[in-house]
């Protein structure tokens, strides 16, 4: 079996835009958005969060991920919501992102980002991915969709079928590049 191997690119806002968006990037990137600036504090917009057509709640999870394996072998999507992944704790995350092409993942469109601590991405409904660690456990904000993480807990435990979400496994052997 052929392998294909993957690289794993520096995260920025243009290299992940076919897959969604880059936050912690340098404010100016939300100009003309609201946001405050003094001594004390800043904030800035950066991004609105699309849960899906009925408006579903949000949720916010604390997320321990420890799979550090360079095999990539299966992706999840979900087909509502947006999903957005910030490292905080532990070191940095790999994002495995690819877009869809007819219900499935389009392999050629695969790309890894190195998420640093303290920046994070929003993947656009419909984008498959896979997430990995570099060296041990990293702990993650995700912000997701509440129904979404209910029906993913059942495929996972229980093998139920899902509406929101899809797991998939790869046709072909894909091992992430971890030697940059």
């Amino acid at each position: 079996m052929n392998v294909r191997t993957l690289p794993i690119d520096a995260l920025s806002p243009t290299s992940f835009a076919p897959y969604g968006d880059v936050m912690g990037w340098p404010a100016d990137l939300a100009e003309g958005e609201p946001g405050y600036r003094s001594t004390a504090s800043d904030f800035v917009h950066q991004l609105s969060f699309d849960t899906g057509i009925d408006g579903g709640p949000a949720e916010v999870l604390w997320v321990h991920y420890r799979d550090d394996s360079s095999r990539i072998d299966k992706l999840e999507m979900h087909r509502l919501t947006h999903q957005a992944v910030v490292p905080i704790h532990g070191g940095d995350l790999v994002q495995i992102v690819c877009l869809d092409h007819d219900g499935g993942p389009d392999i050629d469109s695969m790309k890894a980002f190195r998420l640093p601590q303290g920046l994070g991405v929003s993947m656009h409904p419909g984008c498959w991915h896979a997430t990995r660690t570099l060296d041990g456990e990293v702990t993650a904000l995700m912000l997701t969709r509440h129904s979404t993480t209910r029906e993913l807990v059942a495929m996972l435990t229980e093998g139920a079928a899902g509406s929101e979400s899809r797991l998939t496994p790869l046709p072909a052997a894909i091992e992430l590049d971890v030697s940059r």
